[in-house]
């Protein structure tokens, strides 16, 4: 299984279905459409997965935000201090910058990320769907 064609990653950063990483999760792919940042397909078009397991589902997603953003932030905020030595104003409005800038992705790698620890990949299921015996 290479992780760039299939599996959890592919998923999580190609906005794929968790199950067969073949469907789409969301009907606009650019997160920066802020319009339809949120919308989602209520269930994959190709193996018919739902997207919500139940309601409010979603919220625990802010926990995966939360960590996506320290692990953006923290690194960078090192290398401003202890190597270019920037004042904390400036380091701060860089970072702050950053995040704004961000946010629709981490937004939804967020949520991808969120589903893909709940519903397991199916490497049968992929096969079934890319070969046409699932519909």
């Amino acid at each position: 299984m290479s992780l760039l064609k299939e599996g959890k990653l592919y998923s999580i950063f190609n906005s794929k279905c968790p199950s067969c990483n073949v469907g789409e999760l969301y009907p606009d792919r650019n997160p920066y459409h802020l319009q339809n940042l949120a919308k989602m397909h209520k269930r994959c078009s190709c193996c018919r997965q739902t997207y919500e397991p139940e309601t409010g589902f979603y919220y625990g997603a802010m926990y995966a935000s939360y960590a996506l953003s320290v692990a953006i932030v923290m690194p960078l905020m090192a290398v401003l201090h202890f190597v270019f030595h920037l004042e904390v104003i400036i380091m701060f409005s860089i970072i702050g910058g950053l995040v704004l800038v961000m946010y629709p992705l981490i937004f939804r790698w967020s949520r991808n990320l969120w589903l893909n620890i709940f519903v397991p990949y199916d490497p049968e299921k992929r096969r079934a769907v890319l070969s046409g015996e699932m519909k």
